[in-house]
């Protein structure tokens, strides 16, 4: 009797072994087809379950970890760039200090976690941070980064995200939350506008077919449909345009560098996981408003008191570096009014951001205003230049007065 319940020949269990998968996958087909499990929201995970699902998240995040955290993640200039993008989609699922979380968030299962306590977010290591705001959670509402090799945004998030449970809600408020009506007129919608294709990260995934983006959406928060684009921008840049340091100073460009580049980020050419949920909201007369109020307002450079700087830096913008056959970075920084309209002006800018993005150009992730069919020469020159040499760069470009619009003249070598 023993024999025929367990056999002594391996050969004698495939028979038994091939009917009981064979049992098991019908089994499995008829509850896919007859649709008997309840796949709704509306009833939590069993407790087993649930537990199980949340150790294999734990173990799959640990083993996934993101590389080794930036030296300054903890910096002020870092918590403040994070807090702009968690005001605006964060906090809708996971709140913040002085706000929880909306009953439809707590309708969902699993529930986004309530962050601005300690236990959530010290579980985590910084780099397994890294992997969940950059990766997303399959089988739950937290969604990938937007932007794809955006890592010096993440990082931003990661960064609040470690402040956020020891934030004072006056501190979060300060940070995060948009404050409407700051210094500036209300930028209609406009017609309903022609709809514009969208470049996806995602969308060479199959089913191709199935797949349709157009811009504008219908966003988080409306703001674009409330007129209140402004209001939005000022979040990240300020009411007066500078951008604080951690953003671009947007009263030093031209409108028609402005424009572009807000169209680029509406089409998913230029990435970033900050900017193209913002532009994909804008119609195209709101874009031309926003580039014609922020090219109006007046013009001043963003760090208040500018460090020395190095002669490196003077160098390689007058000069290049000959040797590595790189020109000089005046070669398109403001030489003419033509270039003002393609390239950026450095001029007066923020020396974190200028190297930050510098980075971001070498690691091959800010993409392009006429889109990556057309390569960035910017990448290529920022994979010759090491670290030193781009914070001497933007150290240079920092100290300068912020450069006149409306007048250029050739830059020669020593000026």
């Amino acid at each position: 009797m023993l024999r025929l319940l367990f056999p002594l020949r391996i050969t004698q269990w495939l028979g038994p072994l091939f009917v009981a998968a064979a049992a098991a996958g019908l089994l499995a087909i008829v509850v896919v087809v007859t649709g008997i499990v309840d796949l709704s929201a509306a009833k939590p995970h069993p407790e087993g379950w649930a537990r199980l699902l949340h150790f294999t998240f734990d173990r799959s995040t640990a083993f996934h970890a993101g590389p080794t955290p930036p030296a300054d993640l903890d910096t002020p200039l870092r918590i403040a760039a994070g807090a702009a993008y968690y005001g605006q989609v964060c906090a809708r699922c996971h709140g913040g200090p002085g706000f929880g979380q909306n009953p439809v968030v707590l309708s969902m299962h699993p529930r986004p976690q309530y962050l601005a306590t300690d236990l959530p977010i010290a579980r985590f290591t910084a780099p397994e941070l890294f992997r969940i705001v950059k990766a997303g959670v399959k089988y739950s509402a937290m969604p990938s980064w937007p932007a794809d090799r955006r890592d010096d945004e993440i990082w931003h998030l990661v960064a609040f995200l470690r402040a956020l449970p020891t934030m004072p809600p006056a501190t979060f408020r300060q940070l995060a939350v948009v404050a409407h009506g700051d210094g500036a007129a209300a930028a209609r919608f406009g017609a309903p506008p022609t709809e514009r294709r969208y470049a996806l990260r995602n969308d060479d995934e199959p089913p191709l077919a199935s797949y349709n983006y157009r811009t504008p959406v219908f966003g988080f928060s409306g703001y674009a449909l409330g007129a209140d684009p402004v209001a939005t921008c000022a979040r990240c840049h300020g009411a007066d345009g500078a951008g604080g340091g951690a953003f671009p100073n947007l009263t030093l460009q031209t409108r028609d560098y402005l424009a572009q580049t807000l169209a680029a980020y509406a089409a998913g050419r230029r990435r970033s996981g900050y900017m193209q949920m913002v532009a994909t909201e804008l119609s195209p007369a709101q874009i031309g408003a926003l580039a014609d109020h922020y090219a109006a307002l007046p013009r001043r450079a963003t760090d208040a008191t500018a460090a020395a700087v190095p002669a490196e830096g003077q160098r390689l913008a007058l000069l290049g570096l000959p040797k590595a056959g790189l020109a000089p970075c005046a070669s398109c920084h403001g030489v003419t009014r033509d270039a003002a309209k393609a390239y950026p002006l450095l001029e007066g800018q923020s020396r974190w951001y200028l190297a930050d993005q510098m980075r971001v150009f070498r690691s091959g992730g800010r993409g392009s205003i006429v889109g990556d069919k057309t390569p960035d020469p910017m990448v290529v020159i920022a994979q010759k230049l090491g670290d030193r040499q781009i914070d001497a760069v933007a150290a240079y470009y920092a100290a300068q007065p912020p450069a006149r619009v409306q007048s250029f003249a050739a830059v020669q070598p020593g000026r």
